[in-house]
């Protein structure tokens, strides 16, 4: 109990306010040196915080990296030439957004963090619990796996490397692997880990922070801030095409042993969809899985509001395109006749301010502006929606398409009611089901009516391949197109775009798609230009 405290001081001492830099405040140029690090135990847990801290100064590169790739984002007349550079798939060396230094920072960081906690077990086996050892191996092995996974979907390729003293600075000495050679990596990395520790290892951290504190009073957004093994994993997997891995992971995390999480059910309806981005995190754990904080009072800030607000002293760099809110205005609702996305269109995801179209989803909470710049934006990493989406990709693919449908459309619940007596997996438990049962899918979640692929025979009635091909290509597409709306701003849907496309070697999926919010005589030349996947990726050499 008082090495405990120990560490709850010592986080506490880190997180201090007073004008002290907090254990969130990062200088990217640092380096673990040797002679600052593991000298006595409860610096593995600072130095694990460190490794974290480098979360923050890439979170929201990662948004405007990826969604200016997709249809939703596009420059204002105020954006610098580096972001109409990446706009226009014309990003060289030197451009501040397309520099994948913050990335390989945090990697250099984490193998320098595992070697040395390694080491440090091995020399003084007792100095530190077992438990709180394998949770400190296990959570930097995400950060890295993580972080690696993104670099490869941003960039295509990736130096890959384990060595705990390389210098940031020779990271262009580094081969470069291609994402197919990546994503077996960091599966082995994930099943296998370090050090004897593999990648799905969990802790509390409120009951090792919190010593004695009762759980209501613990700050849980410890909890939040590594990306989870289950949602990682099953994005690997997804990538990897191991579809039934993704679902038999997937369903175990959605039921959570019959909690209230992660379950799209109706405490999120009504408009409540947006409070996930823009409300305390811990008061929205049922839906939020890992996000990556940021606290306005400790001078923690991404540019997510200063980048896509109107109103002083954000900079407006970034607006929604036409095309992304006409998709939204073209829902139809779940009453049948009714258009318009109710709850993520007009006035959530976007709304019209001073004149100009400007991404809301992030600043509802503070919009005067003498308090707009001081929202406290977290950016997630993982949420229910993400989990459910690899879910119905993967059951797609697997050809399960009535499954596939109920988590996109209107539900588990109404998929049980429906199929009585003719359950099937993943459905077909019935202690698992009286809790799946409150799952309203992501579109009855916001009130939309359910969508089918147009012009091909119903799931019900496929009765050759080439129909059940055709089909499943196309309830791919509808993935993508509810992607884009769900997950705006968020990260999530250029990624989802290059692996449909990649998976049906059809580029003019993404190109399509990608190309309609160029203006007329550009149009044509960005969509033969994304024909070749290769251009999909950032362009940013390492030397």
């Amino acid at each position: 109990m008082k090495k405990k405290f120990l560490i709850y001081s010592m986080f506490l001492a880190s997180i201090a306010i007073g004008g002290c830099s907090s254990y969130f405040d990062v200088d990217t140029n640092d380096m673990l040196l040797e002679e600052d690090y593991v000298k006595e135990s409860n610096e593995l847990y600072s130095g694990y915080m460190g490794v974290a801290s480098k979360m923050q100064t890439l979170a929201d590169q990662t948004v405007f990296l990826s969604d200016l790739r997709t249809d939703f984002l596009e420059p204002t007349n105020n954006a610098p030439q580096d972001i109409w550079d990446l706009y226009n798939f014309k990003e060289k060396k030197g451009n501040s957004f397309a520099d994948p230094k913050a990335y390989y920072d945090l990697i250099v960081n984490a193998n320098a963090y595992l070697n040395k906690v390694i080491t440090y077990r091995e020399q003084y086996p007792k100095a530190i619990e077992d438990a709180h050892y394998q949770a400190l191996i296990s959570g930097a092995v995400r950060f890295k796996v993580w972080t690696y996974f993104t670099l490869g979907k941003l960039y295509g390729q990736v130096a890959y490397f384990d060595d705990p003293q390389l210098d940031l600075e020779k990271i262009d000495e580094i081969p470069q692997i291609s994402f197919e050679q990546l994503l077996p990596k960091l599966i082995a990395l994930m099943e296998t880990g370090v050090g004897g520790v593999n990648g799905s290892v969990v802790t509390n951290w409120g009951d090792i922070l919190f010593p004695g504190v009762a759980a209501n009073q613990q700050d849980l957004v410890w909890n939040m801030i590594c990306p989870s093994p289950e949602p990682l994993l099953m994005e690997l997997y997804l990538c990897n095409k191991e579809y039934s891995k993704v679902v038999s992971l997937g369903i175990q995390f959605i039921y959570d042993n019959g909690s209230g999480r992660y379950k799209i059910g109706n405490d999120d309806y009504n408009g409540e969809w947006v409070q996930f981005f823009t409300r305390d995190p811990i008061t929205k754990t049922r839906g939020l899985i890992n996000i990556v904080p940021y606290d306005y009072e400790r001078n923690q800030t991404n540019r997510l509001i200063r980048f896509f607000s109107n109103t002083p002293p954000s900079v407006y760099y970034l607006r929604p395109t036409a095309v992304a809110r006409e998709r939204y205005e073209n829902q139809l609702r779940y009453d049948g006749h009714t258009l318009g996305d109710q709850y993520r269109g007009l006035n959530y995801t976007y709304y019209f301010q001073n004149g100009s179209w400007v991404v809301r989803k992030f600043s509802r909470d503070r919009e005067a502006s003498s308090e707009i710049h001081k929202n406290n934006v977290h950016i997630v990493i993982y949420r229910d929606a993400d989990v459910h989406f690899f879910m119905i990709e993967a059951l797609n693919n697997m050809g399960m398409f009535d499954q596939a449908e109920a988590l996109l459309n209107d539900g588990i619940e109404l998929y049980l009611s429906r199929n009585a007596g003719n359950l099937k997996y993943p459905f077909d438990d019935l202690v698992r089901n009286s809790s799946l049962s409150r799952n309203w899918g992501i579109r009855r979640r916001v009130n939309l009516s359910p969508v089918y692929p147009n012009g091909i025979t119903k799931s019900e009635t496929i009765d050759n391949e080439e129909k059940k091909i055709a089909y499943m290509k196309a309830l791919d597409q509808l993935v993508v197109q509810e992607t884009l709306m769900e997950s705006a701003g968020e990260a999530k849907a250029f990624f989802a775009l290059m692996r449909i496309a990649k998976r049906w070697n059809d580029p003019s999926l993404l190109a399509d798609i990608v190309s309609a919010k160029y203006p007329a005589g550009r149009k044509e030349q960005i969509r033969d230009y994304l024909l070749n996947p290769q251009n999909w990726y950032v362009n940013y050499p390492l030397n």
